[in-house]
């Protein structure tokens, strides 16, 4: 990168940290339908202030407009960007030092919900663009932009979003959400995401509830429901849905070098989220394969009966618990959710209703595809570090019909970094990394006009 870009990117810096200030205070809050179509409203003016062509695009549901943004540039070369703009519910808001959407910058931070997921990033994307622009009088290549406002409820309706959409945003390759640096402070590039299948348990064994007395002869829902969850796992966590692993492939040898690459972090994270031990006493390579590279069956969730304040001797007529399964390539959620159903008439469940909440595939870009390696030599130049190669996330976004639909290799380019708290109380970005992100994505959008 040129001189003049990263002074500019410098000399403006506080703007820019002033435009996502006011961005985060704008609440979005997709679970609760709470301000997001306003919220899009705001992205769609920084937009077209940076010199996009932008506008709110209808999705199944008006509360979660999508943003469809492009730019042309010198080159026919076409970079596509994903990001969102709604966050999370901001509870538990006693846990938070600040107001959640009051943003508060102390110590080099800056504290509020969702300025690590999704805004901080889009609005760093949105710097480096600006700088470019102001640098070079044109965008090195053509971008074009894919912005969701239900990301955070598991993207409903964001497959038909991209088929009815294709022609404008079909690219050369995509830059995703995430990415920033790992423990050490060295990039850290995500290459993918695992699925999901969230769904939601419910039994119900009375039309009322009834008087605890009555247990001897009534059936309590919350045990029939304990008892159907304890047969979905066994003592080791290993998930007893058959055909669960069939289609669970182990990790290629360039995949099993990139998280051999990785530094044991385990005793960071666990303590990061006051943990003692991990699942199994996992470190060091196993840890990471496991956070990595594992399907996963978790509650999520679990209500029945009384739980307020005192005692109320009471039977309940309900109980219900919430489940997210993490799936790897190339599991499908359809054939889970049918393993689900089957395994739990086939253990005494028939009665227990399954309700699906949202479903996403899992999603990989190979680690030798040559805009992994792009973006990875431009991460060495910005960081003066080697960069992490991170087969996908832990977690789960709507990459797959990205990936598969548009045909395009995706990796991550970001400013994250492992203290943000994101979901959580009191999240966070760091100043200097998020300066770091901004640089990082003018290099990539540089390097890529240039043929890199």
């Amino acid at each position: 990168m040129d001189q003049a870009t990263q002074d500019y990117i410098d000399a403006h810096l506080s703007e820019t940290l002033d435009d996502l200030k006011r961005l985060t205070a704008q609440p979005s809050v997709s679970a609760q339908r709470v301000g997001v179509r306003e919220c899009g409203e705001m992205v769609v003016e920084e937009l077209r202030k940076a010199g996009f062509e932008a506008e709110l695009v209808p999705t199944a549901d008006p509360d979660y407009p999508g943003i469809i943004a492009e730019a042309e540039g010198e080159s026919d070369t076409t970079l596509l960007l994903y990001n969102h703009y709604d966050v999370q519910p901001a509870d538990p808001l006693d846990e938070w030092d600040t107001p959640p959407f009051e943003p508060t910058e102390r110590d080099g931070h800056i504290y509020g919900r969702g300025i690590s997921d999704d805004k901080g990033p889009l609005i760093a994307r949105i710097a480096a663009i600006k700088a470019l622009r102001a640098t070079k009088g044109a965008l090195p290549v053509r971008v074009r932009w894919c912005i969701e406002g239900a990301e955070e409820i598991g993207s409903p309706g964001f497959v038909e979003f991209v088929e009815a959409n294709i022609d404008r945003l079909k690219a050369d390759a995509c830059l995703w959400e995430g990415g920033g640096v790992n423990w050490d402070g060295r990039p850290l590039i995500t290459l993918g995401v695992k699925g999901l299948l969230y769904v939601e348990l419910t039994c119900r064994t009375a039309s009322t509830d009834s008087h605890s007395s009555y247990a001897p002869v009534v059936p309590n829902p919350a045990w029939r429901l304990v008892w159907a969850l304890a047969s979905l796992k066994d003592s080791s966590e290993r998930v007893r849905l058959r055909g669960f692993y069939d289609s669970v492939n182990p990790p290629l040898d360039a995949e099993v070098a990139a998280l051999q690459a990785l530094p044991d972090t385990s005793r960071e994270f666990l303590h990061n989220l006051g943990v003692e031990m991990a699942v199994g006493e996992a470190t060091d390579y196993e840890f990471r394969r496991r956070l990595i590279m594992d399907p996963t069956c978790n509650i999520a969730g679990f209500g029945s009966g009384y739980t307020g304040a005192g005692a109320k001797t009471i039977l309940p007529a309900t109980a219900s618990a919430k489940i997210d399964f993490r799936l790897v390539p190339d599991q499908d959620p359809d054939d889970v959710l049918a393993s689900l159903r089957r395994h739990l008439d086939e253990h005494g469940f028939s009665d227990i209703e399954v309700k699906v909440h949202s479903a996403e595939h899992p999603a990989r870009t190979p680690i030798d595809d040559p805009f992994v390696k792009l973006v990875a030599d431009t991460a060495r130049t910005v960081y003066g570090a080697e960069p992490y190669l991170q087969p996908n996330m832990p977690g789960t976004g709507p990459q797959h019909p990205v990936q598969n639909l548009l045909g395009v290799p995706v990796a991550s380019c970001g400013i994250d970094y492992p203290g943000n708290h994101i979901h959580a109380p009191n999240e966070n970005i760091r100043i200097d990394y998020f300066r770091l992100g901004v640089l990082h994505t003018a290099e990539v959008l540089e390097a890529l006009g240039a043929g890199a």
